[in-house]
């Protein structure tokens, strides 16, 4: 087992538990940069220059977009914002990612030959088990935007891991397939942040309604309102009338 592709698959792994499970957003964006820029690495033979530049310029400038959509912005009044965050807790999450990456590594290949090294295969289930609960169930822009890059990344790991390192020009293919998700998820984290109460929150909470006292009131029952004794033809005749 090579050892440098061991630690950049545990590298991987490790920052897509991060990625999952932290709610700053800062902290987030961190690990994915760090999952995104090594994930390429995790790959034998060792990609070639020109598309392995590709996919880490992809991975800076894809984080770069979330960046923007994240910082503080005094001239906007946008403060720092958190994410959702993991509801089962960041060892929980590595349990899984555990349990994923030991099925990836055992059912490397599906059945058929393998062109990439186990690793990778492992790698690629561990990241795909973590980014499928943001996914389904994440409640701000940001969560489920880092969900479905991560379970991008974790098709390309198990794509490298049954057919071998890609080419240079699928390369550059899932580097703008990349920064095309990211740049998506940046535009609709920045307009969820513009309207109040400024969060990533895909339904922003309203403030719930009261009901109001109705502006017509009853009239007091008196003699003159009464059914039967109105002032109509044939009522209240004097001696005169009779």
């Amino acid at each position: 087992m090579n050892p440098i592709l061991a630690a950049a698959a545990l590298l991987v792994i490790s920052g897509s538990v991060v990625a999952v499970s932290g709610r700053d957003a800062r902290t987030v964006l961190l690990a994915l940069a760090v999952v995104l820029l090594v994930s390429p690495v995790v790959a034998e033979p060792v990609a070639d220059p020109v598309g392995l530049a590709a996919r880490l310029l992809g991975a800076i400038l894809a984080t770069y977009l979330l960046w923007v959509a994240a910082r503080d912005d005094r001239s906007a009044r946008l403060a720092h914002a958190s994410t959702g965050g993991s509801r089962i807790g960041w060892p929980a999450e590595m349990l899984v990612a555990t349990a994923a990456s030991i099925v990836g590594f055992f059912a490397h290949g599906l059945g058929a030959p393998a062109g990439g090294p186990a690793l990778a295969s492992a790698a690629g289930f561990a990241v795909a088990a973590l980014a499928v609960l943001p996914v389904l169930t994440g409640r701000d822009v940001l969560r489920v935007g880092i969900g479905c890059l991560l379970l991008l990344d974790s098709g390309l790991l198990v794509r490298s891991a049954l057919g071998g390192t890609p080419g240079p020009l699928e390369q550059l293919l899932v580097t703008l397939l990349l920064i095309s998700v990211a740049a998506v998820v940046a535009a609709l984290g920045r307009s969820a942040r513009l309207d109040p109460p400024g969060g990533f929150d895909l339904a922003p909470k309203t403030p719930v309604r009261t009901r109001r006292a109705p502006d017509a009131h009853l009239l007091e029952r008196t003699p003159e309102n009464e059914p039967g004794r109105g002032s109509g033809p044939g009522r209240n005749r004097g001696p005169a009338g009779r």
